[in-house]
């Protein structure tokens, strides 16, 4: 939705500092966690109509997947294995989960690039991406990272094309 007004309040120091807790937590700006608790607030109450028309702002297309993968993370000159699940993929990036109480040493303050491989439904072979995470968030149940993807091989952008069309 493109954001095309500009308004200001006044709040006490307490709630803003709750706020920005609250953002750093979600790695999100103080800015963008009001504008989601506002649109949630006013869709949930039918306030705030169907946005219809309203594209998706996003370069790249997701598509639902939860499919199991594994990374590759080097963490101070050792490369670690770790299990995890696609939830959606994109020719741009990635969005990866884990459970909470898992051993993956994927710290909220420096969220690392890794390796993502993966065996896409109908392909033969694996694809493999370097990905660069942007985001990490607590969804609840567990921990999900967003990554961009970062110098694709062209093969490997050919399957997940055909895949995602």
């Amino acid at each position: 939705m493109r954001k095309e007004v500009i308004y200001s309040l006044r709040m006490s120091k307490e709630l803003r500092d709750a706020l920005k807790k609250a953002a750093k937590k979600e790695s999100r700006t103080v800015a963008s966690l009001l504008d989601k608790i506002i649109t949630d607030y006013l869709t949930q109450k039918g306030l705030l109509g169907h946005l219809d028309g309203v594209k998706d702002q996003r370069w790249f297309t997701r598509k639902e997947i939860y499919k199991p993968a594994t990374i590759f993370v080097d963490e101070k000159s050792e490369s670690m294995q770790i299990e995890i699940v696609v939830i959606n993929i994109s020719l741009g990036g990635v969005l990866i989960g884990y459970p909470k109480k898992s051993d993956v040493p994927l710290s909220s303050d420096q969220i690392p690039r890794f390796e993502l491989y993966m065996d896409l439904p109908e392909e033969e072979q694996s694809i493999c991406f370097h990905c660069e995470a942007t985001r990490k968030f607590d969804s609840g149940y567990g921990v999900q990272v967003a990554a961009n993807f970062i110098d694709a091989d062209p093969n490997d952008l050919h399957l997940l094309r055909s895949y995602l069309n």
